[in-house]
């Protein structure tokens, strides 16, 4: 057993995770004190908790690479414990501060979650040890090799003993310690018991005519036949002795029971707890040549002392604590419960009774051949035991249908049901009982944390087949969530990596979306990648998680394209932030971080948010090309290029447009005889066209390839609106940039080259009013040119008229 006050945690154990089975280089590290990388303080739990979680996954990674599970279930206890110290230590600050509540909550659930590794220290392999090629045992065996044999084939009844040594534990703790001095201190050495009584008898003895109320015998069971008490003190006494011999019971000490009964004169009462020892003389089983003779031990009639102490401990002419005392020895459990004031009280009263009976039965069935004819009648006949034989497996039914309210309560309590289900070894029912206290009571952090790393712990050890393995990820998943939010960041990558490797992806999307900023992502990514998480399918499930649902309508009343690009959102800037990690972390993925780009150009597109499609088009290669996608189909990665080029195209002729614009404002309000503006008119043409008569179609699809994806009619849908949109308000500017600078044969050659049937006739996609401006500027167009050629005509008039 190993000694928690004794344990000093000075980090020595602690070795950074790079130590762990998979290869890592930029993880965190336990000496590191930016390790736990929270920017605010957690009020709810101390500091030295909060290092606790770090500890747990430190020794978790560490077991990992050792396969020491051993020293993992002791070092959780042990971190515990140390916990538990430092909260205390900090009690009396809390107390000025008024925390005093809240830390006094804190401590309790953290004794208790060390209390239940030491159970699982304990316990987690007393099932698994049962040795099935043992020979029988030699006849003739002492009591104690017989129940040493019994042992190792009787997983029950080693877990049952693991179970009360652990109960003995976490009693005897210091203030327990404390009291039983206390106590102890007030009994007084000395060499006879009833010593007040005894004085009494010698000084009545002188005078025979003073009555006597007590006892005239000092034989242990006097009060009982003389039906008479004994002297006041003398009866206190008893009654504080036993009570204090039963506390030393309570927690295993029965040597010191023992002696404390000597040095009180109650020998009668030492030689009780010493016949319930098991007999054994090793002077049979030792070398002929050996001179040395050892000394036996035990009760060799201890079948006969069981029988009759099973009887004794009902008597209710005996004192409380002395019929609990009986009851213990011999393993009846209607002589404890009454001294039992909590659940532990009640489980430790039932698990020393299965064992007491278990130790009986065995020997009753190993000796039967000993037993005289008398005693086998009685013993087979007439045997209580029978009548109530406990079983580890109904003791948790029969506490709560014995027990008052208050202990059912107890009993009922999360912890106390986690226990029980570790005890008896059924896994998947503490599982669903996990998941049903974080449905139905409030977030403890203790409660998850424990619970999560049993899970763990039992699954690192291949017994998932024994639970439903999708509790386990909903325990799990919890538990991350619980670390997001306390901001735990650096532990939150480590446990990802040990769900299922499905669900892995959903996990790092959602922990990604948390983070406020570019740099933290990026650093997590690389931290998910040394643990072997699918980055690449995480990425994309954060860039879906990104989505955002907008109405895309035909309807547009802008038929001016403003020189200024509407501002970005939060969720645009986080959209873009999911496009930059898409383009930097995935390694054979560009196609879908090309779809992506698609996607969120569209809605920039459909916004007038012109800067948002910059800045998705500067995260890709400007010659971008086949060569540098991978992709299965061609086609698709063809037509996805294609849009992806398409909205560059449409930001080319905007900003030409903008351009020129610029151009012709400042001209006009400097009456300036320069036209750069007519300088810069070709290019402004040549970018429209370049949208107009794009290949293919500008934001069309002339393939049925995208069928299979997921948003395929969306996507159609959005590049129909977009298409019947921005088509008609580019060709509207030309127009009215062409009427600007009075430039009729551009306007003509685009009327002409908008209702071409081999350009896809374009004008189709006018709605009746855009249609009704076009052939506006067209009329005025017209008319200048009817203007001009009979200006031209009269000018030819009047030369002809001189020239003559």
């Amino acid at each position: 057993m190993m000694n928690i006050e004794s344990t000093v945690i000075d980090g020595s154990f602690c070795q950074p995770l790079e130590s762990t089975r998979l290869t890592r280089t930029t993880n965190w590290s336990p000496n590191n004190d930016t390790s736990i990388r929270s920017s605010k303080s957690i009020p709810c739990i101390t500091k030295s908790e909060q290092q606790l979680y770090k500890l747990y996954a430190q020794a978790l990674a560490d077991s990992e690479v050792t396969q020491d599970w051993s020293n993992w279930v002791e070092m959780m206890a042990i971190n515990c414990q140390k916990c538990c110290s430092e909260a205390e230590i900090s009690h009396p600050i809390a107390f000025r501060t008024g925390r005093q509540p809240q830390l006094s909550r804190n401590i309790r659930m953290l004794q208790v979650e060390r209390d239940s590794w030491l159970l699982w220290n304990r316990a987690r392999d007393t099932l698994n040890n049962t040795r099935q090629d043992l020979p029988d045992v030699i006849p003739g065996s002492s009591d104690q090799l017989i129940i040493e044999h019994h042992l190792l084939n009787n997983a029950e009844l080693r877990m049952a003993k693991a179970v009360q040594g652990w109960l003995q534990t976490i009693k005897n703790d210091e203030r327990y310690q404390t009291d039983l001095k206390m106590a102890m201190a007030k009994l007084e050495p000395k060499r006879i018991y009833w010593e007040k009584t005894c004085h009494f008898l010698k000084s009545s003895s002188y005078n025979a005519k003073l009555p006597n109320p007590y006892i005239t015998s000092l034989d242990f069971d006097a009060t009982h036949k003389q039906k008479r008490r004994l002297y006041d003190t003398d009866e206190q006494e008893e009654n504080d002795l036993l009570q204090i011999v039963f506390s030393l019971l309570r927690v295993g000490e029965y040597s010191k029971a023992k002696n404390l009964c000597k040095s009180t004169g109650y020998h009668w009462l030492a030689a009780i707890l010493c016949a319930n020892e098991l007999y054994h003389d090793e002077n049979y089983y030792c070398s002929e040549a050996s001179d040395f003779v050892y000394p036996v031990e035990g009760n060799q009639k201890r079948i006969q002392w069981t029988e009759n102490m099973y009887e004794l401990c009902m008597d209710m002419r005996l004192k409380l604590y002395e019929r609990a005392i009986y009851g213990l020895l011999c393993g009846r459990i209607e002589a404890l419960i009454p001294v039992c004031k909590t659940y532990a009280d009640y489980l430790w009263a039932y698990t020393s009774c299965y064992i007491e009976q278990e130790i009986h039965q065995t020997l009753v069935y190993a000796h039967q051949n000993e037993l005289s004819d008398v005693d086998k009648h009685r013993v087979f006949s007439t045997n209580e035991f029978g009548t109530h034989q406990l079983k580890m497996t109904t003791i948790f039914d029969e506490i709560l249908a014995s027990c008052p309210t208050h202990i059912r309560d107890e009993a009922l309590s999360p912890f106390n049901q986690l226990e029980k289900y570790l005890i008896l070894a059924n896994y998947d029912c503490l599982c669903n009982s996990i998941i049903s206290f974080l449905h139905s009571n409030e977030p403890n952090g203790s409660l998850l944390r424990f619970s999560t790393h049993i899970c763990l712990f039992l699954y690192e050890q291949n017994h998932s087949d024994n639970f439903n393995q999708k509790n386990f990820i909903e325990i799990l998943t919890t538990y991350i969530h619980h670390l997001i939010e306390l901001e735990f960041k650096d532990l939150v990558c480590y446990y990802i990596s040990k769900l299922p490797a499905n669900n892995q992806p959903t996990l790092m999307a959602t922990f990604l979306d948390t983070l406020a900023n570019r740099q933290d992502k990026e650093y997590y990514l690389k931290q998910g990648f040394t643990y072997k998480i699918d980055i690449d399918t995480s990425l994309l499930k954060l860039a879906a998680n990104q989505q955002r649902e907008q109405a895309f309508t035909k309807t547009n009343t802008e038929e001016i394209i403003s020189t200024n690009s509407k501002n970005l959102n939060e969720n645009d800037q986080k959209q873009l932030e999911s496009l930059k990690l898409l383009t930097t972390f995935l390694s054979t993925q560009t196609l879908d971080a090309l779809r992506f780009a698609n996607r969120i150009c569209r809605y920039f597109l459909n916004d007038a948010k012109y800067e948002g499609i910059r800045t998705a088009l500067s995260y890709f290669p400007h010659d971008i090309d086949f060569h540098t996608i991978e992709a299965n189909n061609r086609q698709q990665a063809g037509d996805d290029l294609r849009e992806f080029k398409a909205f560059g195209a449409y930001i080319a002729a905007i900003e030409a447009i903008q351009r020129w614009s610029e151009m012709h404002q400042k001209q006009n309000a400097a009456s300036s005889t320069t036209r750069d503006d007519q300088a810069y008119l070709p290019i402004v043409i040549k970018a429209g066209y370049e949208v107009f008569d794009y290949p293919q179609g500008w934001l069309v699809d002339n393939t049925n390839v995208h069928q299979a994806l997921p948003d395929h009619e969306n996507r159609q849908a959005e590049m129909s609106i977009l298409r019947h949109k921005c088509i008609p308000m580019l060709a509207c500017n030309l127009l009215r940039i062409f009427d600007l600078s009075k430039n009729e044969q551009e306007t003509f050659r685009l009327i002409v080259f908008l209702s071409d049937n081999r350009k896809q006739q374009l004008y189709s996609l006018f709605s009746k009013d855009t249609l009704q401006s076009v052939l506006s500027l067209a009329e005025r167009a017209a008319e200048r040119c009817l203007d001009r050629q009979q200006q031209q005509q009269t000018d030819d008039a009047t030369i002809s008229y001189f020239l003559k």
